[in-house]
């Protein structure tokens, strides 16, 4: 009964704890039903450093998730099950987190519930199974119960059995059916310095789109969360393979999640997974203050709507047109004896054609009608034209007296390198300092060592706080790298503007500790139909501060 039960969970694998009153057919029930075993007397477990070294060589023999079957007292259970959660902490480095990823069943009766409930067991998969006895007192069928997460803690909860088999074993193990119960998970977030786009937690702020995004989360697999920052209140550094901030905890599992739009680099796959599909992609962009245009309004700017080019081939047009016209009147203009035209005729008929053409021109029409078909076309095909570029030139006007053109500092790296009027930085801790580390672009390096000379004067330029970054910005001739999310920024500031380097493509995604046990679970619900359905839900009621939010939440 109880190797059916086993089967019917797909368990192909089990460690066996037991005491001294240990039948040895069970032993032989699972061999002869396929299931790989390992045995061991609890009391043989004398430390915690013994137990770590028996589970470390289960996990080599099976390989797998752990399946642990009790069949020993609820008093020597309990005392196992709070060593299995003493070593919890110790595995971050191993294939299998016994708190979130191993199973355990406990075969015990229904009295044992409410002592395994009080132990506060940190394992989150544990499940009481209750066998027939036939004695008086107990139950007389087949009865299992699975610990699952509540809002106000943990408690038992029946699972359906039929015909001594689970009918469905994500019920039991890893308590799917329920999500993650409220569980409380650490997320770590850097706040957000620049005061935009931000939404205020636990007197903090953080961005409000990787915000929602972890909201939308959340939502979606029942779990709740206490956000906290990063140690150094920077991004990570790597120190002889040690990192710093942020993902420095994910490194040493302080934090279970970090939803930043933290750069996917081969660098940070060391210490962290991440998840697909990513949030966004990236470029490293250039962001400075607008210069001041000294270039004064004048009579000139009515000549700024076409280029020379076009005012000449338009003078060029007109007086073609004009001798063509003129030719045409003076042809048909002989009379019927076919007297030579004159000088005068030839004058008078030039200077009437002039006058029309120039009156077409500029829209006031003409008094002179024509009966020749040839004149008629030509007319035609002038006004038609006429209109078409008066059209283009009285549109091109107004947008020069509504949006006044800038003249930009420099349009790309080479540029801005050779600007000595201009200071430089970016952030250390972010992928931009391993970007610019391992790119041999002339101009790239170039920017590096303007920096690094810069350092030596003003640290800042390194800094961590985007904050201080922008202030310079604001104080004038100070030019900010970053990898930046390309979204309109006229309403957050209209004095400051971004450019695109077309250098540094990547890609940005939240993160977890490498092997987190989470991983599976997030990317399971992290897919690309959820992915589109967050960004559509993102976008929808987000206003433009938080759309510039977006813009500084990209390292």
């Amino acid at each position: 009964m109880l190797v059916q039960l086993l089967l019917s969970l797909t368990w192909k694998s089990v460690l066996v704890l037991h005491d001294n009153e240990y039948d040895p057919d069970i032993g032989r029930s699972l061999e002869a039903s396929g299931i790989s075993y390992v045995d061991y007397d609890i009391y043989s477990f004398s430390t915690d450093e013994h137990l770590l070294t028996i589970l470390g060589d289960v996990e080599k023999v099976f390989k797998s998730t752990i399946n642990v079957l009790f069949l020993c007292d609820v008093t020597a259970t309990v005392t196992v099950l709070h060593q299995l959660s003493g070593v919890c902490g110790t595995r971050s480095n191993s294939s299998v987190d016994w708190c979130h990823v191993s199973r355990v069943l406990v075969v015990g009766k229904s009295d044992d519930l409410p002592v395994l409930l009080d132990s506060n067991i940190t394992l989150e998969n544990v499940a009481l199974l209750e066998l027939p006895t036939g004695k008086q007192g107990h139950s007389s069928k087949t009865r299992l119960w699975t610990l699952v997460f509540h809002p106000d803690g943990r408690a038992f909860t029946d699972v359906a059995i039929y015909n001594e088999t689970v009918t469905n074993p994500t019920d039991v193990f890893p308590n799917v059916k329920f999500g993650y119960n409220g569980r409380q998970l650490t997320v770590v977030m850097r706040e957000n310095h620049f005061g935009t786009g931000h939404v205020t937690m636990n007197e903090r702020r953080v961005f409000g789109f990787t915000f929602r995004l972890l909201k939308l989360l959340a939502e979606a697999m029942n779990f709740s969360y206490r956000i906290i920052p990063p140690r150094e209140d920077d991004w990570g550094k790597d120190i002889n393979g040690s990192w710093t901030g942020l993902l420095g905890m994910l490194q040493r599992r302080e934090a279970d999640l970090a939803p930043e739009m933290l750069t996917i680099h081969s660098d940070r796959t060391a210490v962290a997974d991440y998840l697909l599909p990513p949030v966004a992609e990236s470029k490293q962009m250039i962001l400075y203050e607008k210069e001041d245009d000294v270039d004064e309004d004048h009579l000139l700017i009515f000549l700024r709507s076409f280029q020379p080019y076009v005012f000449f081939m338009f003078v060029v047009s007109l007086t073609s047109c004009i001798i063509a016209m003129a030719s045409v009147r003076i042809f048909h203009n002989k009379n019927g004896f076919n007297a030579p035209v004159t000088s005068k005729d030839k004058i008078q008929s030039t200077t009437s054609t002039a006058f029309e053409i120039l009156g077409a021109t500029l829209k006031q029409g003409s008094t002179i009608s024509s009966s020749y078909d040839s004149d008629r076309i030509l007319v035609a095909a002038w006004w038609m034209f006429t209109t078409i570029i008066s059209a283009v030139y009285c549109g091109t006007i107004v947008a020069l007296f509504a949006v006044k053109l800038e003249k930009l500092p420099f349009a790309n790296l080479a540029e801005l390198a050779v600007r000595k009027d201009y200071t430089i930085g970016y952030d250390s801790s972010s992928i931009t300092e391993t970007l610019f580390k391992n790119s041999k672009q002339s101009d790239v390096m170039a920017i590096k060592q303007r920096v690094q000379d810069s350092s030596a004067r003003d640290p800042d330029v390194f800094s961590s706080n985007a904050s201080k970054h922008l202030q310079k910005v604001k104080e004038g001739k100070y030019a900010y790298i970053a990898g930046l999310v390309l979204i309109p920024v006229s309403n957050a500031d209209c004095k400051l503007n971004v450019i695109d380097t077309k250098f540094g493509r990547t890609f940005e995604s939240f993160h977890l500790p490498k092997r987190s046990p989470f991983k599976q679970d997030f990317q399971k619900r992290y897919d690309p139909v959820d992915v589109s359905i967050l960004r559509r839900n993102l976008n929808q009621g987000m206003n433009c501060s938080e759309y510039i939010g977006i813009l500084f939440s990209t390292v």
